[in-house]
């Protein structure tokens, strides 16, 4: 077996233990995706914190093609707008989220 064939199947085992069934809007089926919705802690002027969410759902290439800004996501019950796609080079690729409705609108 190939180096490839087995991050093949490390890729294949990572996404049957950790990912959550993702619906994009234009596709007909769900994909699967690892979705995140971390809370970073940034320090502001005078020292105060704030919370600030960049949830995240990381997408195999193929379940990401036709994909662009502003396109909506379902995961784990929420609506989410698509407002960066960032491809890695390894055949993922990272949909960076905003809620919906934006709280800002």
């Amino acid at each position: 077996m190939t180096f490839r064939e087995h991050v093949a199947d490390l890729d294949t085992a990572v996404f049957e233990a950790l990912s959550d069934e993702v619906q994009i809007d234009g596709k007909p089926d769900p994909v699967m995706g690892m979705f995140y919705s971390p809370w970073l802690d940034v320090e502001v002027m005078r020292g105060q914190r704030t919370g600030l969410r960049e949830p995240f759902v990381i997408l195999r290439e193929a379940d990401a093609t036709g994909v662009r800004q502003r396109t909506r996501v379902r995961a784990l019950g929420d609506v989410y707008s698509v407002m960066e796609l960032q491809p890695d080079g390894s055949g993922m690729t990272k949909l960076v989220l905003r809620p919906e409705p934006c709280p800002s609108r």
